[in-house]
């Protein structure tokens, strides 16, 4: 049976009213002259992402009949294979365009709430596999399909991109990552050989794609979207995830079984408490924390699921 942390209807009803909104990720495609799709919907603080599919082109923020920008953002020019990510700062109309293409090469971004958008999260982790095969399961808990080409996973100092241009994810779906493998990757596992097996104690985070000068830097906090670390606080890539609210400093995930893997239990608060310990690794499947990974009481439940 697998051993995952006791969610009573009790836990369940208070982690539905006190749970934070999520931010979430939309995909352009920049190719044959044209962004695709002109228009796409977002949330405030969801990240638009565009991947070049062909030819070189910028993503330019601002009037593209001048053309004139407006300093919002700028990729620069960029070539097929790269990507560019942007999160949104202020509500209302985005407009852009391609510098050396414009007025004809142009797209907007319409920044609102309630956009039914993707939401990629790191939902189970394995790092003490003895035959160090580590795992990271990266799940889209949004409400919408998402794409997760080009995405980066990172450990320490090493960010490794999914090497993709395009990994469509439906709501509810899950992805695999090998760790320091070689094997035939498909829809559902893919095997990064390039990327470090994972440290104990040791951390790893999820980055949007982007390939843009000046915006690949592990610390700059509009780009991460999921943390954890386990074994001891202050692990690599801690602090931007803080800056981001994503991971509280110093916390983690400690004493964790050899092949046990941890697994997120509650999609708030994003912190330590939200993960538990699981004698049972389910990579690519649901696992809902449905049996306590160890003694569980009313006091550490009220901990976890507290305001």
């Amino acid at each position: 049976m697998r051993l995952r942390c006791a969610l009573t209807t009790l836990v369940a009803t208070t982690l539905a009213v006190t749970a934070t909104a999520r931010a979430g990720q939309v995909r352009v495609s920049v190719v044959n002259f044209a962004f695709t799709p002109r228009t796409v919907n977002c949330n405030l603080g969801d990240h638009v992402v565009w991947v070049w599919r062909a030819s070189s082109h910028t993503v330019t923020s601002g009037d593209s009949s001048g053309p004139t920008p407006d300093g919002r953002f700028n990729s620069g020019l960029l070539a097929t294979g790269s990507s560019f990510t942007w999160k949104s700062d202020a509500s209302g109309l985005a407009t852009y365009y391609c510098e050396p293409h414009a007025p004809g090469m142009a797209g907007r971004v319409i920044v609102g709430a309630g956009i039914a958008v993707s939401d990629f999260r790191i939902t189970e982790v394995l790092f003490n596999d003895a035959g160090g095969l580590d795992l990271v399961e990266i799940a889209n808990l949004g409400n919408a399909a998402g794409d997760l080409g080009r995405y980066r996973i990172v450990v320490g100092a090493t960010a490794v991109a999914i090497p993709r241009d395009t990994l469509s994810v439906g709501t509810g779906a899950r992805v695999v990552v090998h760790c320091n493998a070689s094997g035939t990757s498909t829809q559902t596992d893919i095997f990064l050989p390039t990327l470090p097996a994972l440290p104990e104690p040791g951390s790893v985070a999820l980055y949007a794609p982007d390939t843009a000068p000046g915006h690949t830097a592990l610390s700059d906090a509009t780009q991460i979207l999921d943390y954890v670390e386990w074994g001891a606080g202050g692990q690599a890539n801690e602090a931007t995830a803080a800056t981001a609210a994503i991971w509280v400093a110093a916390q983690s995930i400690n004493n964790v079984a050899a092949g046990h893997s941890i697994e997120l239990c509650a999609a708030a608060p994003r912190n330590a408490s939200a993960w538990a310990e699981i004698a049972s690794p389910n990579f690519g499947s649901n696992g809902n924390c449905t049996t306590p990974a160890r003694t569980m009481t009313w006091g550490r439940i009220k901990t976890l699921y507290r305001d």
